[in-house]
Protein backbone atom coordinates (compact mmCIF):
# COMPACT_ATOMS: atom_id res chain seq x y z
CA UNK A 1 0.00 0.00 0.00
CA UNK A 2 3.21 2.34 0.72
CA UNK A 3 4.14 1.67 -2.81
CA UNK A 4 0.85 2.85 -3.92
CA UNK A 5 1.05 6.01 -2.37
CA UNK A 6 4.41 6.68 -3.17
CA UNK A 7 4.07 6.47 -6.79
CA UNK A 8 1.43 8.72 -6.64
CA UNK A 9 3.06 11.21 -5.22
CA UNK A 10 5.72 11.05 -7.61
CA UNK A 11 3.33 10.76 -11.15
CA UNK A 12 1.33 13.89 -9.14
CA UNK A 13 4.85 15.94 -8.89
CA UNK A 14 5.76 14.66 -12.36
CA UNK A 15 2.80 16.22 -14.08
CA UNK A 16 2.93 18.87 -11.94
CA UNK A 17 6.58 19.44 -13.63
CA UNK A 18 5.34 18.64 -16.97
CA UNK A 19 2.49 21.28 -16.29
CA UNK A 20 5.37 24.43 -15.60
CA UNK A 21 7.68 23.34 -18.44
CA UNK A 22 4.59 23.24 -21.46
CA UNK A 23 3.55 26.51 -19.85
CA UNK A 24 6.38 28.21 -20.94
CA UNK A 25 4.84 29.27 -24.94
CA UNK A 26 4.34 32.46 -25.67
CA UNK A 27 0.44 32.65 -25.22
CA UNK A 28 1.13 32.01 -21.00
CA UNK A 29 2.58 35.33 -21.04
CA UNK A 30 -0.22 37.17 -21.40
CA UNK A 31 -2.04 34.82 -18.81
CA UNK A 32 -0.32 35.65 -15.53
CA UNK A 33 -1.19 33.26 -13.06
CA UNK A 34 -0.36 33.97 -9.17
CA UNK A 35 -0.36 31.38 -6.49
CA UNK A 36 -3.02 32.82 -3.86
CA UNK A 37 -5.98 31.16 -1.15
CA UNK A 38 -9.16 30.80 -3.13
CA UNK A 39 -11.60 30.82 -0.77
CA UNK A 40 -14.31 31.48 -2.50
CA UNK A 41 -14.06 27.81 -3.91
CA UNK A 42 -12.26 26.06 -1.58
CA UNK A 43 -13.56 23.40 1.32
CA UNK A 44 -11.23 24.09 4.56
CA UNK A 45 -9.39 27.19 3.55
CA UNK A 46 -8.65 27.34 -0.01
CA UNK A 47 -5.25 26.08 -0.26
CA UNK A 48 -5.87 23.08 -2.59
CA UNK A 49 -8.25 24.94 -5.03
CA UNK A 50 -5.66 27.58 -4.88
CA UNK A 51 -2.86 24.99 -6.42
CA UNK A 52 -5.71 23.96 -8.51
CA UNK A 53 -6.15 27.32 -9.80
CA UNK A 54 -2.90 27.94 -10.36
CA UNK A 55 -1.74 24.78 -11.97
CA UNK A 56 -4.62 24.09 -13.96
CA UNK A 57 -5.14 20.41 -12.64
CA UNK A 58 -8.32 19.26 -11.33
CA UNK A 59 -9.30 20.32 -7.67
CA UNK A 60 -10.30 16.97 -6.88
CA UNK A 61 -6.97 15.01 -8.21
CA UNK A 62 -5.48 17.98 -5.32
CA UNK A 63 -7.05 17.28 -2.72
CA UNK A 64 -6.84 13.20 -2.67
CA UNK A 65 -3.18 13.92 -3.61
CA UNK A 66 -3.12 16.23 -0.56
CA UNK A 67 -5.26 13.66 1.57
CA UNK A 68 -2.69 10.96 1.16
CA UNK A 69 -0.12 12.77 2.07
CA UNK A 70 -1.67 13.41 5.34
CA UNK A 71 -2.12 10.09 5.91
CA UNK A 72 1.66 9.57 5.09
CA UNK A 73 3.22 10.29 8.55
CA UNK A 74 1.18 13.50 8.64
CA UNK A 75 3.71 15.70 6.54
CA UNK A 76 0.92 17.16 4.48
CA UNK A 77 -0.94 18.57 7.32
CA UNK A 78 2.41 20.58 8.18
CA UNK A 79 3.07 21.71 4.27
CA UNK A 80 -1.37 22.45 4.52
CA UNK A 81 -0.73 24.91 7.13
CA UNK A 82 2.83 26.48 6.17
CA UNK A 83 0.86 27.20 2.60
CA UNK A 84 -2.33 28.88 4.58
CA UNK A 85 -0.01 31.02 6.00
CA UNK A 86 2.69 31.94 3.04
CA UNK A 87 -0.38 32.37 0.25
CA UNK A 88 -2.00 35.35 0.39
CA UNK A 89 -5.90 35.93 -0.12
CA UNK A 90 -6.89 36.44 -3.97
Amino acid sequence: MLWLIRAGAYLFSGLTIWQFVQGGSPDMAVIQRHLALDQAHGMVFGVCAGFSSYTGLDVTLIRLVWTLSVLYRGAGLILYILAFLIMPVS
